[in-house]
């Protein structure tokens, strides 16, 4: 079942698969296996986080520009958002705009590999708060142990 999100875009004319090519909010996506992706996160290099980071900040401050919202303005749509990316269900359980501090949940991630730090999923939750607290965030896994809480939990500061 297409989430309510997307159904949304389509309606909007903002999401597009056809001829080999899928976009939304104008921006190109690319779909590809969990696998894949877990052999970029198992590489240890700060590079790859930074980058991931970035990039992710920038297209969310593009998605922003897109929906007519600003950085707290596009917290409801961030768990949507996330979601669309495919690296599971996010849940903002704590979080204080003034410190610029909290706590997210993760559930259901394909990215559940042996490394305990998720790589990838930190580097595009830390890209996706520093764009909304306008401030360089990074995200820290604290439960690393899916198979006893359900979830991957991440501290930003």
């Amino acid at each position: 079942m297409i989430s309510s999100f997307l159904k949304r875009l389509l309606f909007a004319r903002q999401f597009y698969m056809m001829d080999g090519k899928i976009e939304i909010l104008g921006k190109k996506q690319i779909m590809l296996p969990s696998d894949v992706v877990s052999y970029l996160q198992n590489n240890d290099s700060k590079v790859v986080y930074t980058n991931i980071k970035s990039a992710v900040s920038k297209d969310i401050e593009d998605y922003a520009k897109k929906l007519g919202s600003s950085g707290e303005g596009m917290l409801k749509n961030i768990e949507d958002i996330f979601e669309t990316f495919g690296l599971g269900k996010l849940e903002v359980v704590d979080l204080d705009y003034k410190s610029k501090k909290g706590v997210i949940r993760i559930y259901n991630s394909p990215l559940n590999g042996k490394s305990t730090d998720i790589q990838v999923t930190s580097a595009v939750i830390s890209g996706i708060f520093s764009f909304l607290f306008n401030k360089e965030i990074n995200a820290q896994q604290t439960k690393p142990s899916v198979k006893m809480t359900g979830y991957h939990e991440y501290i930003l500061k």
